[in-house]
């Protein structure tokens, strides 16, 4: 298991960590939650050996794997498949001595003795290979790059060529080829879609090892860890349970830590109120020294903090402008390349909450950007309403900002009308005290950067905010506050973000970008999943059928006769029948097993719902069982899930085979 015991570490005169312990032990997937800045990944780096504790002792099993996304920006000039298969170690270095020796051999020049070393080598690399199973090792490749959003023509693409956010999904990709017995993960679903996120919590659901993950997305959380991780005040603290469980628990402890808090206060007062009615009589002196003492030795219980604070509320607008903005017959497309858009005819109204949808590719940023400006179209028009201010933002708007600023000297760049005093109390709001107010831009993380661009886009008071993965690094306190500024908000608002619950609590309506065409979905953000997770196995389905169907037509069966064929027919439903029995029984069973534990997590999340169960101490028990038995159903469930999805695997593969046969 890894163990962090008493660890200290700084960044700079920083204190990051004191006196901070934590365990992970094997199959564990822990969160790790808390503010920009507090040390998240100054912990990661530490883990990975890239850098070391101040203090404190840190150890985990030397036989131990890690999985993590490396970091470097350069990628091997080589195809995206070979680059993501490099992430299993082994195999690449058997494949490439197996190489060697295959071209060593290839030689006619070399000498008996060397060719038969050669061979006798390739027998041993041959067997290796198998005792890793090399032959599944490019068709995991390819799962994780489908399952990532690539489609078959981007695997022999060479890595390099690739855009940022399609870098970061390789890197992923090959973290994952990884076989790894911990496995880390710094904010994974940055730069991925919805549909992205839905496949990788499925794939972190059934990993077996170890997990520790940075992320800021509620739902992710909820459906992959088992427990929590919070750095907060410079110290470590672990909750059982996902994240949905560690808030409950932190609410009880909220209200327990006020109720003790407010019960020392009464006691504190009573003592001061003692010493300061009878300390100077003679009779009560002893007394009320006594009590003196008593108050000295008291340690002040201090209130859990509950309020976020992070602060701010976008300004509505007194007056917002109807139609905003009008697309009429809009094409456009980057040069030489295919058409992004064609014949595009839509209609932005004043109060709209717009969630933009699509796998990525398809055009979603290109969209705003046409919208705000950035772009023009080849044809078309974009009407946009006279006078209509837009707060626009997106991830590459935070490279703009000069490292060399501080947030007051950032804002004052940007808005001449403000003081230097008015900046500094307006940037308060947003996380940047009188210390943060002062350092350089060049030392905040990618989440305080987001917050200051958030901050220019609330002074702006727009009638239309456009925001284009408005949560990538940001902490929790941020996102939440986002949330809340933006439900007040009345004026319109499009948003692209690969966060469900943000997405859901925020927007009406989604327009669906696919097919060169920006059209209005009928639905909400389960049913857009439920939808594209049908058609991509309707697609899987047609592909293969597509396959059988070259394979019977080129086959000798196809030559024969009717009454040959039919009789064929015939023997093949009953062997497929006999054959394929066995698992279609299971399936009935799997999907009974799934349907009880589906209703028995629904149940306890019922429970565990229930506000009178914090109101009461005496029910910590009740809680702690009720945890327990959640945690144990959703690895239940997964595990059944997990056997479903490889018997359905194995039954389709079985049926292929069959069909195969002649």
């Amino acid at each position: 298991m890894l163990t962090l015991e008493k660890v200290q570490l700084f960044a700079g005169t920083k204190c990051l960590l004191d006196q901070g312990s934590m365990t992970l032990h094997p199959g564990q997937k822990m969160g790790v939650v808390g503010r920009n800045g507090v040390g998240k990944s100054s912990l990661f780096r530490v883990l990975l050996g890239q850098s070391h504790f101040d203090a404190g002792q840190f150890r985990y099993p030397a036989e131990w794997r890690l999985g993590y996304v490396d970091q470097q920006d350069d990628l091997p000039d080589i195809a995206a498949l070979d680059f993501v298969m490099s992430g299993d170690s082994e195999y690449a270095h058997l494949s490439a001595q197996q190489q060697a020796c295959e071209q060593l051999l290839s030689q006619a020049d070399i000498s008996a003795s060397q060719r038969h070393d050669a061979e006798q080598r390739l027998i041993s690399l041959h067997d290796n290979l198998d005792r890793i199973q090399a032959y599944q090792v490019p068709a995991k490749a390819k799962q994780l790059l489908m399952g990532l959003g690539f489609n078959e023509s981007d695997f022999t693409k060479l890595a390099p060529h690739f855009s940022g956010g399609w870098r970061v999904r390789l890197k992923l990709a090959r973290a994952l080829m990884q076989p790894a017995d911990l496995l880390l993960l710094d904010e994974p679903t940055n730069h991925l879609d919805v549909e992205a996120v839905a496949w990788l919590e499925q794939w972190l659901a059934s990993y077996s090892g170890a997990l520790l993950v940075i992320s800021h997305d509620r739902h992710f959380l909820d459906q992959v860890v088992d427990h929590i991780l919070v750095i907060d005040q410079q110290s470590l603290t672990t909750y059982k349970g996902n994240f949905a469980a560690y808030e409950r628990q932190r609410a009880a402890a909220i209200m327990q830590q006020q109720a003790l808090a407010d019960k020392q206060k009464q006691k504190m007062q009573q003592l001061k109120s003692f010493i300061a009615r009878f300390k100077a009589k003679a009779s009560k002196a002893k007394q009320a020294q006594s009590r003196v003492k008593a108050l000295a030795r008291m340690d002040e219980i201090a209130p859990l903090q509950a309020l976020n604070p992070i602060q701010f509320s976008f300004t509505s607008p007194d007056y917002c402008p109807d139609p905003m903005v009008q697309f009429e017959k809009l094409a456009f497309s980057y040069p030489d390349s295919p058409p992004q858009f064609v014949d595009v005819s839509q209609t932005l109204r004043a109060g709209d909450r717009i969630g933009l949808v699509g796998i990525n590719g398809s055009g979603k940023s290109t969209f705003i950007k046409l919208l705000v400006g950035e772009l023009r179209p080849d044809s078309g028009k974009v009407l946009r309403a006279k006078g209509l201010k837009i707060g626009y933002f997106a991830q590459h708007q935070i490279e703009t900002l000069e490292p060399d600023d501080t947030p007051i000297q950032a804002m004052l760049r940007r808005f001449a009308d403000l003081t230097e005093q008015q900046a500094r109390d307006f940037i308060g709001g947003f996380g940047f005290g009188q210390e943060m107010a002062g350092q350089t831009i060049d030392c905040f993380s990618g989440g305080e950067k987001a917050r200051l661009c958030l901050a220019f886009i609330v002074y702006e008071q727009p009638h239309l905010i456009i925001l284009d993965e408005p949560t990538n690094h940001l902490d929790m306190d941020s996102r939440d506050a986002l949330e809340h500024a933006l439900q007040d908000f009345n004026g319109a608002l499009i948003m692209v973000s690969h966060d469900q619950l943000l997405l859901a609590g925020l927007v009406d309506q989604y327009w669906w970008v696919h097919k060169q065409q920006v059209t209005l979905f009928y639905g909400d953000l389960d049913a857009y999943l439920q939808q594209r997770l049908a058609l991509l196995k309707q697609q899987k389905q047609h592909q293969k059928q597509e396959k059988l169907v070259v394979q019977a037509d080129n086959s000798p069966a196809a030559q024969k006769n009717k009454k040959e064929q039919r009789q064929e027919a015939a023997a093949l439903r009953q062997q497929q029948q006999k054959l394929t029995q066995p698992l279609t029984k299971q399936l009935q069973k799997l999907d009974q097993q799934m349907t009880f534990l589906t209703e028995r997590l629904a149940d306890l999340n019922q429970q565990l719902a229930d506000p009178s169960l914090y109101e009461d101490s005496q029910k910590s028990v009740d809680i702690a069982a009720l945890l327990q038995q959640q945690g144990s159903v959703q690895r239940e469930l997964h595990e059944v899930e997990v056997a479903w999805l490889d018997c359905q695997e194995e039954l389709e593969a079985l049926l292929e085979s069959i069909a195969n046969q002649d």
